[in-house]
């Protein structure tokens, strides 16, 4: 051990600290160093080495350098845990341990995961933030930012495409832009919907106000006329996840309804609700109702491949596509189409990026399940052709015209 931390400190460049770390078990062994002798830095120390030394690259590449899988790798035989975990734990009572875990976080070590005992390291640091926020704010802030921005989108496809989105039953305005909000109830702590029914920010305030000069002691939904005391916009997922779960519990039991996920799935994604309940019918929601009661609990919310990690997958692909903005024609422009969706900048594209190009140029959902799965079955044969290391390099796709049978399948797809 002592040897390995020599020879890693001493390195004279990136590239052979790079070579020592993706030596068989050696990070396994230093980061059981760093637990076993209770050294947070070392382990601080490992993964900044990692950082420096590992590309960040997706892990489906297949890339063993992948800082993701150091930071990841497995640390015993048949345990459920990570190192990020047994950070996360330690720091509990120790504050060095919880940089460790911050630093993990930021670096891009996986989020999703469960401690020793089971429980979600998301659950965890909330309850910690609760208490002491001014030790657990910022990484319980890193965690809920990471959480979903790093999937293989070939097994988890998560592009949605603005086609007939819920609108305001009032104005009639695209709801997902303009800040769902509800009636609702204060029972206790938390406010919670009294209904499914969600309206655009001004119409509720408008509603509510109306209402308010008739001076009534007690509102009511416009809709169905559930009973309400004030109006209020749907939390923010993304930054008090456990907040947004109440505020969806409509009878304050501690679960949410399929009814109340899918309306309010609607009100605040681009979603078209009959393809949305197509896929939760086909796969999506046994995966979010473990136990099977059609009903989600707070656990089964925060779970790995739970509701909130598939939220914030889908949030995470609308902001990049903004940020990407419309691909050029994969028929007229295949070299610019190319350079578009490789983000890395490497000249190669993996699976995940032309499915993700494909479903844009289609204009399919991946709530459309048998459309995403006709785009898979026509991109395999084309990969089996022409990837090398599971990769497309950009001189093979345009000298052998790859574009152009993309463009054909995304024709025949689209309809």
């Amino acid at each position: 051990g002592d040897i390995l931390i020599l020879s890693l400190e001493h390195c004279p460049t990136g590239r052979s600290r790079r070579k020592l770390l993706l030596g068989e078990g050696v990070c396994v062994a230093l980061w059981h160093i760093s637990l076993s002798q209770d050294l947070p830095d070392l382990a601080r120390k490992l993964a900044i080495w990692i950082g420096l030394s590992a590309n960040n690259g997706p892990v489906y590449a297949g890339s063993p350098s992948s800082r993701r899988r150091l930071l990841d790798v497995k640390l015993d035989e048949g345990s459920t845990d990570s190192m990020l975990a047994r950070a996360l734990e330690r720091g509990m009572e120790d504050e060095r341990w919880l940089k460790v875990a911050r630093v993990m976080v930021h670096l891009g070590a996986d989020v999703t995961g469960v401690t020793a005992s089971g429980r979600s390291m998301l659950l965890l640091a909330l309850d910690k933030a609760d208490a002491d926020p001014q030790h657990f704010g910022e990484l319980l802030s890193s965690l809920l930012d990471k959480l979903g921005d790093d999937v293989d989108h070939w097994e988890e496809p998560t592009v949605l495409i603005d086609e007939n989105p819920a609108e305001c039953p009032i104005c009639m305005e695209v709801l997902w832009k303009s800040t769902p909000t509800s009636f609702v109830k204060f029972d206790g702590v938390s406010p919670h919907v009294m209904c499914a029914h969600f309206f655009c920010f001004d119409c509720a305030s408008q509603q509510f106000m109306k209402q308010q000069s008739k001076e009534l002691t007690e509102f009511e939904c416009p809709i169905c006329r559930a009973p309400a005391t004030d109006v209020m916009p749907l939390p923010d997922i993304a930054i008090n996840p456990r907040l947004w779960f109440q505020f969806l519990d409509v009878k304050g039991e501690g679960r949410i309804d399929k009814n109340t996920v899918v309306q309010t799935l609607e009100a605040m994604l681009p979603i078209d609700t009959e393809k949305l309940r197509e896929c939760l019918q086909d796969h999506v929601w046994a995966q979010w109702d473990k136990v099977g009661d059609n009903v989600i609990s707070e656990r089964e919310f925060f779970d790995s491949g739970g509701l909130l990690e598939w939220v914030r997958r889908h949030q995470h692909e609308l902001r990049a596509a903004e940020v990407r903005g419309p691909a050029p024609s994969l028929e007229k422009e295949p070299e610019r189409w190319f350079k578009h969706w490789d983000a890395a900048k490497c000249g190669r594209l993996g699976k995940s990026e032309v499915l993700r190009g494909c479903c844009e140029a289609a204009s399919v959902s991946s709530l459309d399940v048998k459309r995403i799965k006709a785009l898979k079955d026509g991109i395999a044969p084309l990969w089996e052709k022409h990837a090398t290391d599971d990769t497309v390099s950009r001189d093979r796709f345009l000298r052998k015209k790859v574009g152009n049978d993309l463009h054909n399948l995304c024709k025949e797809v689209s309809g």
